[in-house]
């Protein structure tokens, strides 16, 4: 960070949207009215979609059958005939909301199906009802995909989360109001000619078209056109989304991609995993209600029996959001989500009291909620856009799949038990366990050839002070190291350092800039992974783009170039810094609480045209770490990216790796000589950047981000909290009062905490599970080692 701090600038509408606080503030006022405007839409867009299909859950106990003279295994198929629909349309929904506004062309979606579900009441047999069916699904293919690209225009990541949950509720709410209408127009006429399932038809759909008029009407198709916003909210709202999205990269389509997804035994068995999760689903869609119906015999209280069923779904959804929203082992919650389906498909099926099916049946619905998390997979382990466009096209087909075959399970030759059904719900979840057990051991193979000692793991700037601790931590684990550097001068010291450690091999790599540099090493070695810190930083830098962009940009698209080359290769850890996070033109920020998600405005042409080094460093950081993800997305990878960014790195040196001089101190701890070092009376220097870490917890998470399978594709701050030099000082004298006459008073107790942003670790700390050091402990070490420098210098 730089020493100085510039002020907060105003916004080009002359308002102060650049103070982070009042940014924070005014961001939750503004995200109210989205939610009130967008997430109530979304939730009855889904409410409906679901309630429409399961309406003839509701119709078949109600006399559609008799009415429309099925025969045979006619309401299966009718059943069948939406999702045959749902999949021939999902490419041409997809290319139009693509090509398209997205709320338009759901809004319009939504008036179809609505007239549709109207014109169902006026069929008259099997053919009529299958093609009134067809068409609905064709409508309803684009609600998915929509409500995700609308969550996704006006939210980021985290906050997507919840709002999909909360949209996702309305799969449940229409299981519970659709017992609820069928329960109520079963109180029509018995005799007439328009019976209840036709009267429970026209009013869902008279509901539909209501709906689909607001949705069109006040609906924005983008931020940009949302008249219930200023503009200056709507610039507030582009930049936080803008930073949520940084360094994505460009959707490039390559047929390499394709590939890669088709080989990929991974999607084999999410592919399978999709269908044997949403069988049951479509079971439950369909038949729950003429299930109970079999155990109760009554359609009305059938209806309102089937009410709860939707409570239940509502609740495992929310669970569903929870394991996403808190990032917790999907593959253990998809398990967990499906024993209490496995345990309902036991009672529904073999259950002799009445009690024990109906909880059966409720218990049945536990298992909608894996299918979120099965997508939060093919999120996490799949790299690139070619290959994510491709996956999601799987899953989807396997998706539809599932739901053409759920119905077939009920033939009827099977009523009233139908007990093939439901043993097959009991089959099925079963196997979806095993699949998933499969899947969480393919990700831990893959894993371990990354992660396993003794493995063999590169780390580019061996020599540095991150480096040397990291190359520690890794031989302490039983590791076989291999470090870079950038002369052969710097070879023996750094071998030195470890004590010539057998597992620790160094090679000289002059070009950094260089692809074929690294590949001509490093390919024939065959390393599991890469730790690349390689990244100069020097205050009396002169020519910012020579020594500093260069390097940090072209040094770290250069290893990716030859990673991408080298197969062995699993995972790229990226050490980065807060630079790349903290937005230094905001300045002090009080209130402010900078996370992982947060991004430094800063590009390349920022840190040439620096006016000092440490602007120009923090825009190197910033500019490499976006390149870095930029490439991640730019092809499909064998290996996956983690990032990590450490505030100011404090802490002891090496044992063997004591500069010689202070003048030989790495530039953080710089920073802590220079607050402890003064003299007694004088006055203590600024705080220069006041988030700081132990070097040992970096090469810590270095080790754990190695490790962790979950770690991968993620984004990491690296801080064990706030300080102020006078904290320094006055810890400093607490544990060495001998340096009493060295260390300023300065005024002791101060702190500074309350007059800048703070910092917040807790992905981090769910994630790698980092025990950070405390001032003490780090200062504890590092002072003695410092001193006794000064002492050697001196003599």
């Amino acid at each position: 960070m730089d020493e100085k701090v510039t002020s907060p600038v105003t916004s080009s509408h002359g308002s102060s949207l650049d103070d982070p606080l009042a940014k924070t503030d005014q961001l939750k006022r503004i995200y109210r009215k989205i939610d009130m405007r967008l997430v109530p839409l979304m939730f009855f867009c889904y409410f409906l979609q679901f309630l429409d299909k399961v309406i003839v859950n509701y119709a078949n106990i109600m006399g559609i059958a008799k009415n429309l003279h099925f025969v045979g295994n006619d309401f299966s198929w009718m059943a069948t005939a939406f999702f045959i629909g749902y999949a021939v349309a999902e490419f041409p929904q997809g290319y139009l909301i693509q090509k398209f506004p997205v709320s338009k062309v759901l809004g319009f979606n939504v008036l179809l199906w609505g007239i549709v579900v109207c014109c169902t009441a006026a069929t008259q047999n099997f053919a009529g009802a299958a093609a009134v069916r067809t068409l609905l699904g064709m409508f309803e293919a684009v609600i998915t995909p929509s409500l995700i690209m609308i969550t996704s225009q006006w939210y980021n990541k985290k906050q997507a989360t919840l709002r999909t949950g909360i949209w996702y509720c309305g799969l449940g709410a229409g299981q519970v109001m659709g017992g609820l209408i069928s329960w109520a127009a079963q109180h029509g006429s018995t005799t007439s000619s328009f019976q209840s399932w036709r009267i429970m038809f026209v009013s869902v759909g008279a509901f539909n078209l209501c709906v689909a008029l607001a949705v069109i009407f006040f609906m924005p198709s983008g931020i940009s056109d949302a008249n219930f916003l200023t503009e200056d909210e709507k610039a507030l709202i582009e930049e936080a989304l803008a930073r949520d999205q940084a360094g994505t990269g460009k959707k490039v389509f390559k047929m390499s991609g394709i590939l890669d997804a088709l080989k990929d035994l991974q999607v084999w068995l999410l592919f399978v995993n999709t269908i044997l999760i949403v069988i049951p689903s479509g079971i439950i869609t369909t038949f729950s209600a003429t299930i109970i119906n079999s155990i109760f015999l009554t359609p009305k209280k059938s209806a309102l029996l089937n009410m709860p069923a939707g409570a239940i779904s509502i609740f495992a959804t929310l669970a569903g959001t929870y394991v996403i929203y808190y990032n917790l082992p999907r593959w253990l919650s998809i398990i967990g989500l499906l024993i209490p389906t496995i345990i309902g498909a036991g009672l529904m099926s073999f259950a002799k009291s009445n009690a024990g099916a109906l909880a059966g049946v409720y218990l049945i619905n536990f298992d909608v909620a894996p299918l979120a998390l099965i997508y939060a997979l093919v999120g996490a382990n799949t790299q690139g856009y070619t290959k994510k466009v491709t996956v999601n096209v799987i899953i989807a087909i396997a998706f539809s799949i599932a739901n053409i075959i759920g119905p077939q399970t009920f033939q009827d030759k099977d009523k009233p038990k139908y007990l093939p059904a439901k043993i097959t719900v009991l089959g099925v979840a079963g196997g979806s366990i095993l699949v998933t057990i499969l899947l969480r051991v393919l990700y831990g193979v893959r894993n371990a050839k990354t992660a396993a000692p003794p493995a063999l793991v590169v780390v580019t700037g061996a020599n540095g002070f991150i480096a040397q601790h990291c190359v520690a931590a890794l031989l302490e684990e039983g590791y076989h190291v291999v470090g870079t550097v950038r002369s052969a001068a710097k070879v023996d010291a750094v071998k030195n350092s470890h004590q010539r450690h057998p597992r620790l091999d160094v090679v000289v790599i002059e070009d950094i800039t260089n692809a074929q540099s690294y590949l001509n090493i490093l390919g024939p070695l065959s390393p599991v992974a890469v730790l690349h810190l390689a990244a100069p930083f020097h205050y009396n830098a002169t020519n910012f783009e020579r020594d500093m962009m260069i390097p940090a940009v072209q040094g770290s698209t250069a290893i990716l170039e030859a990673a991408a080359q080298i197969k062995s290769i699993r995972r790229i850890i990226h050490t980065n810094s807060f630079a790349s996070i903290y937005d230094a033109a905001a300045g002090p920020s009080p209130g402010k609480t900078y996370t992982a998600q947060d991004w430094s405005p800063l590009t390349y042409e920022d840190g040439v045209q620096a006016d000092n080094a440490p602007a120009a460093y923090r825009a190197s950081k910033t500019a490499a770490e976006k390149a870095a993800w930029k490439f991640m997305e730019s092809r499909p990878l064998g290996f996956d990216l983690v990032s990590l960014c450490p505030g100011m790195v404090f802490g002891p040196f090496l044992p063997e790796a004591k500069p010689k001089s202070i003048a030989g101190v790495n530039t953080s701890n710089l920073l802590v000589w220079a607050a402890v070092s003064a003299g007694r009376d004088n006055t203590l220097p600024p705080t220069r950047g006041p988030v700081w870490v132990d070097v040992r917890d970096v090469a810590d998470a270095h080790v754990k981000a190695l490790r962790v399978v979950e770690a991968g594709g993620g984004r990491y701050l690296l801080a064990s909290g706030i300080y102020c030099n006078q904290e320094l000082a006055d810890v400093s004298r607490r544990l060495f009062p001998k340096y009493g006459d060295r260390i300023p008073i300065g005024e002791p107790g101060k702190r500074e905490s309350h007059t800048h942003f703070g910092v917040s670790t807790a992905e981090t700390d769910k994630v790698l599970g980092v025990k950070w050091r405390n001032l003490e402990q780090s200062l504890g070490e590092l002072l003695p080692q410092l001193f006794e420098v000064e002492r050697g210098q001196a003599a």
